[in-house]
């Protein structure tokens, strides 16, 4: 069983602020993550325009981030979807852009748009998955009893912001094993309080677990547009928080793919 907390940030889509805002503050504190890129989104193609409130990197900026060891670039599909065919396409032309045969060394990981990935198709496509070198596929939260009382006290939670409630609602999604490449992971909306966040990384610390926490946009204090946007000031408080913990050793923070590698069966 693994016995180290390990924490990861985990940003989708390819937005423009992950590498103006996000990545200066990461590399601030010393502190890994896993970049999830639409590959059509970063190249501008014009039916994805309206995917985020934010402006995509350009590829230059994906390719910046993937010189850095310290992160980790994966795959979310290329026109945003689910499908077989368009996780292929994002993946291939990704590495294409990025002039590799591997995302990683260790082989390539995949963020569920949307979170919308089939399980029930799982099984039935994972050859394919397998031929490409997907690893892992980072899915949302997990419920592993009580779902229908812990989606209410989710919303709760958000609304009264509540430390322990908060915890109580989403400490199902972190994980000690990771069993048939599946992870899971918190989403981290605007109305989350650093305090909340920080409720389930100290009982992530308690039981030993991994936490992937799921960003999207990280803007300017005052200029929230929608749920997915959090505030400058709140992420660089988590960042200084999780640098602390670190340098203490009571948690690692790192990439998706070094926690699959880390707690697959």
């Amino acid at each position: 069983m693994n016995r180290t907390t390990l924490i990861n940030f985990s940003f989708d889509d390819g937005r423009i602020d992950n590498y103006e805002i996000a990545y200066p503050i990461l590399k601030k504190y010393h502190l890994p993550a896993t970049f999830n890129i639409t590959t059509g989104f970063v190249r501008g193609e014009q039916s994805l325009t309206s995917l985020a409130p934010s402006k995509p990197m350009t590829v230059e900026m994906v390719y910046k981030l993937y010189q850095d060891d310290a992160m980790e670039i994966a795959g979310h599909g290329y026109y945003h979807k689910n499908t077989i065919e368009d996780i292929t396409q994002g993946i291939e032309e990704l590495k294409r852009d990025l002039n590799t045969e591997k995302l990683t060394k260790l082989g390539n990981g995949f963020a569920s748009p949307g979170t919308g990935f089939r399980l029930d198709e799982y099984e039935i496509i994972k050859p394919k998955l397998d031929k490409l070198e997907i690893k892992y596929i980072r899915l949302s939260l997990r419920y592993l009893k009580y779902q229908g009382i812990k989606v209410f006290f989710r919303k709760i939670s958000r609304i009264i912001k509540f430390p322990l409630l908060y915890r109580w609602a989403y400490q199902d999604t972190l994980m000690q094993s990771i069993d048939n490449g599946l992870i899971y992971s918190i989403p981290v909306l605007s109305s989350i309080s650093a305090e909340m966040l920080f409720a389930i990384i100290e009982y992530a610390e308690k039981h030993h677990m991994a936490c992937v926490l799921m960003f999207h946009s990280i803007v300017e204090d005052g200029h929230v547009r929608d749920n997915w946007d959090f505030e400058r000031s709140k992420f660089e408080k988590i960042c200084s928080y999780l640098s602390e913990r670190q340098s203490k050793d009571k948690l690692k923070v790192t990439t998706s793919m070094d926690i699959y590698q880390r707690l697959k069966k």
